[in-house]
């Protein structure tokens, strides 16, 4: 069986599209983030965490965990708070490019791979109405960086370099040929 660690429906939404048979059990682990690593180091260590925490529970089973976080001027910008740190987090976005990184582990039992991508992404010149109205669709809430580029987000998206899915918070074609190790 086919275990993802995560409760991001977006996560689940790619694996299912993908045709793999999968049921979710979230980590339940406290995320804290060791600033003094690097950036790759980071997503890796998470994913890990939380791949380790769901794998204990299920040593014969395959887990898939992951960690996405956005990163400008070597700053980590997470979830937002609430709508005012939502704004921030635009605006400081607009015009200016930013790294996703996203770190994946994928364990069973003893066995454990894991890797991250990264993707650059440019945001077009946001107006304060336009971060405003984007903030009311409650859309930038649950995501790091405060947008989802495959939804409403997307229209802030200027341009990106590097894997579309690394940006979602699942890179999808390192998944499967990683999955396809344990097999």
């Amino acid at each position: 069986m086919i275990i993802l660690a995560s409760s991001s429906p977006r996560r689940a939404k790619l694996l299912k599209d993908a045709g793999i048979e999968f049921v979710v059990e979230p980590s339940d682990i406290e995320e804290v983030i060791d600033e003094h690593l690097e950036p790759k180091d980071i997503v890796i260590d998470l994913a890990k965490q939380k791949a380790q925490a769901v794998s204990l529970k299920h040593p014969d089973d395959i887990v898939i965990a992951a960690d996405t976080i956005v990163v400008f001027n070597r700053e980590i910008l997470g979830k937002p708070k609430d709508e005012a740190h939502a704004y921030e987090m635009l605006k400081m976005l607009s015009s200016e490019q930013h790294q996703v990184y996203t770190g994946v582990a994928i364990q069973k039992g003893e066995k454990i791979n894991s890797f991250y991508t990264r993707a650059d992404v440019l945001m077009k010149q946001l107006s304060d109405l336009e971060i405003k109205e984007y903030i009311q669709t409650k859309e930038p809430l649950d995501k790091a960086g405060a947008y989802g580029i495959q939804g409403l987000g997307s229209k802030l998206v200027e341009r990106y370099q590097g894997d579309f899915f690394t940006i979602v918070g699942l890179p999808l074609k390192d998944v499967i040929a990683n999955l396809n190790t344990f097999n």
